[in-house]
């Protein structure tokens, strides 16, 4: 891993001076002692961070001063996605820092977008959207979806742990990616690796059909096998997963990379293909496909 990534690993750690502050996430923000006293310097540590309930407070703030939310909005009901800009597996720091989060709401618009941007700056970027939609390319029948990219930037990076040695790390702009946190790509990540183990598949040739970031082909490929197709419909997919084979040094002889749909695509006799389709597409065409290929599919 190189240092930079390292750093901001280190830098997740609150200082000793940090001190939380704790606000009823069920009551309305306005009723909280200190609701006119949030502010960008309400309650920031001499190392520049602040309670991620301070920050969310000071967000929902704004929101209600934009009428994006009523002036009965709660921090569990009516707060933004927040979306770290840069997360280590499933360590949820409690203290952020400048550019730590990317926010998501389908309510944002232009004006309160701008004001969250320039007023709180652990804000990187405002996206407007659900936490429900498909981002991306449903299937070879879906026009593609995207947040809309209201002020800032989107990209982010998530740090994998993994029952290998290498740690895995993903960068994607959340702009057009489908919401996905560590945690859940790390468990799919743990399936797999069990699935391996306790499976007599030949590390050869596997394919990795719906790849988008290339978290799963990334991890086959430092599991051991020799080479994996990538592959995803989505031409962002792969233009982030060029980036992250650069950042997890896999050298180019052991893949190839497809932009097409996977039931176009044409396939060689591969030992193992894998299935990660978005929740609630019907895959069987695609498993059917694969199954004349392949002896051994992984459905994720």
């Amino acid at each position: 891993m190189n240092q930079k990534i390292q750093d901001k690993i280190n830098n997740l750690n609150q200082c000793s001076d940090c001190v939380d502050v704790k606000i009823k996430k069920f009551t309305p923000i306005v009723d909280f002692p200190d609701y006119s006293k949030l502010d960008k310097d309400f309650h920031k540590c001499s190392c520049g961070k602040r309670p991620l309930d301070v920050v969310m407070s000071h967000i929902l703030k704004i929101m209600i001063e934009e009428d994006v939310v009523n002036q009965n909005a709660t921090l569990r009901r009516n707060s933004p996605i927040p979306m770290p800009a840069f997360c280590y597996s499933n360590f949820n720091p409690q203290f952020i820092g400048s550019d730590d989060l990317i926010l998501i709401h389908p309510d944002f618009n232009e004006n309160v977008a701008l004001r969250l941007f320039n007023e709180v700056p652990e804000v990187k970027g405002v996206l407007k959207g659900s936490g429900s939609d498909t981002v991306g390319i449903l299937n070879r029948n879906s026009d593609n979806f995207e947040f809309e990219l209201l002020a800032g930037e989107s990209d982010r990076v998530d740090v994998l742990r993994t029952l290998i040695k290498d740690l895995i790390v993903i960068s994607k702009n959340q702009k057009n990616s489908h919401i996905e946190v560590a945690s859940t790509t790390e468990v799919k990540l743990l399936n797999l690796y069990n699935y391996l183990e306790n499976e007599n598949i030949n590390k050869g040739i596997a394919i990795d059909g719906m790849c988008g970031s290339g978290a799963i082909g990334i991890f086959l490929l430092k599991y051991g096998f020799k080479k994996v197709i990538f592959n995803d419909i989505n031409p962002q997919a792969i233009e982030n997963l060029k980036v992250n084979l650069k950042l997890n040094n896999i050298e180019d002889d052991l893949y190839e990379i497809y932009n097409e749909s996977i039931e176009d695509l044409t396939v060689p006799n591969v030992d193992l293909a894998i299935i990660d389709a978005f929740p609630g597409v019907d895959i069987s065409e695609i498993e059917e496909k694969l199954a004349g290929v392949s002896k051994n599919i992984f459905i994720i």
